[in-house]
C-alpha cells in the first residue's frame, strides 16, 4: 500500500497537479481496495484536519465520465474539491474511487462499475477500525455517471452485486445519496432525447449490455441499472441536483425519479439549477444557484445527513 501523508500549515488551500488535494490533514492515497485480474482498484482516503477520532462519518466519492473515463484524481478538481473541503471541517472523513472503466473491447460493463463502486464501500466496512470510520454512517454522491452509481449504492439491493468474494460478507447501505445530474431511467429512451442530431437516446446502452439490440432486446439488464426500479418507501434520503439545460443528462430524469418517489412515499430532494448544462457550465445564463451555493447546499445536505457536528 502506498501511503502518502501531507502536512499542511495555515488554511485548506490550493490544487495539487494531476488532481490531488492539497489537505491540512493525513491522506492515505492509492489504497487497493481489490484486484480484478491484473487491474489494481484503489481509493484515496482523507481524514478531517481536526486530526483521526474514532468512527468517523465519511463522504464517498464516485467520480464521473461516461462510466469510460475519468478516476478517483476527479475529487481534486475545482468543481469536487470544495465539498471536500467544507464537510472535513464538520470531521468527515472523504474517499474518492476508481473503478473498472466501459470499454467495447476489454469486457467492463455499468454492473461492473456498481459492482466495484459497493466492493468499495465493503473494503471500507472490513476496515473501519483501521481508518477510524463508522461504515454506519455514509453518504454517497457523485456526478453523472458517477451520480447513476451513487443512487444505485443507495438504493439498489447489495446482495445483487457481489463482487469481490473476500468483500462479500460486508453488505454496506449508506444513510444517504446525493447525484449531481446522474440518469436515473435507462428503460425510458425520452428521458435521454435532447435537441441535438448527435446524441442518440439510447447512446449508453452498449455500456449496459455490450451488444446490440437495446431495451426491446434486453429489458431486465436496462431496468437491473436504472435507480427508478430500485427506489422503495425505506429508501435512503436521496438529493439530485440537475441543470435545466443540460443536453448530456436531461433534466427530465430529475423529476421522473421524483415522481416516483412522492408516490410511493420515498425521500427525494430535488435542486433545479437554472441556465445549466452539464458539470454546471453556462447555458442561456448564469447558473442559478451558482456553483459555490451548489456546493454548499451539496456539504450541507451530506453533513445534515451524516449527524456531523465539526469542532
Amino acid at each position: 500500500m502506498k501511503q502518502k501523508i501531507v502536512l499542511l500549515l495555515g488554511l485548506l488551500a490550493g490544487v495539487a497537479c494531476r488532481g490531488e488535494i492539497e489537505w491540512a490533514g493525513e491522506t492515505v492515497a492509492d489504497v487497493a481496495y481489490k484486484q480484478v485480474g491484473k487491474q489494481r482498484l484503489a481509493m484515496d482516503i482523507y481524514m478531517p484536519p481536526s486530526g483521526k477520532s474514532e468512527a468517523a462519518p465519511v463522504l464517498y466519492y464516485v467520480h464521473g465520465g461516461g462510466w469510460a473515463a475519468g478516476s478517483k484524481d476527479k475529487g481534486g478538481l475545482p468543481l469536487m474539491r470544495p465539498v471536500f473541503l467544507q464537510v472535513a471541517e464538520k470531521g468527515v472523513v472523504c474517499v474518492s474511487i476508481n473503478y473498472r472503466l466501459f470499454n467495447k473491447n476489454n469486457g467492463v460493463r455499468m454492473r461492473d462499475c456498481v459492482m466495484d463502486a459497493m466492493d468499495g464501500l465493503r473494503f471500507l466496512k472490513k476496515n473501519a477500525a483501521q481508518y477510524g470510520i463508522d461504515p454506519d454512517r455514509i453518504v454517497v454522491w457523485g456526478d453523472s455517471a458517477g451520480g447513476q452509481l451513487a443512487q444505485m449504492l443507495a438504493l439498489a439491493d447489495p446482495k445483487v452485486f457481489v463482487g469481490d468474494p473476500v468483500l462479500a460478507a460486508f453488505d454496506v447501505r449508506p444513510i444517504a445519496g446525493i447525484s449531481w445530474y446522474g440518469p436515473t431511467d435507462f428503460t425510458d429512451v425520452k428521458l435521454f432525447t435532447t435537441d441535438l442530431d448527435d446524441k442518440d437516446p439510447d447512446r449508453f446502452g452498449f455500456r449496459i449490455t455490450g451488444q446490440e439490440g437495446g431495451f426491446a432486446k434486453f429489458p431486465e439488464a436496462y431496468k437491473e441499472m436504472s435507480p427508478y426500479f430500485w427506489i422503495e418507501k425505506n429508501s435512503p434520503p436521496l438529493l439530485l441536483m440537475q441543470g435545466d439545460t443540460d443536453a448530456t443528462i436531461p433534466y427530465a430524469h430529475a423529476p421522473h425519479l421524483k415522481e416516483k418517489a412522492d408516490r410511493i412515499g420515498a425521500d427525494v430532494d430535488v435542486v433545479v439549477v437554472k441556465n445549466a448544462g452539464h458539470n454546471w457550465r453556462k447555458a442561456g445564463g448564469n447558473p442559478t444557484p451558482g456553483v459555490e451555493e451548489i456546493q454548499r447546499m451539496t456539504a450541507e445536505y451530506a453533513v445534515r445527513q451524516l449527524g456531523a457536528k465539526g469542532k
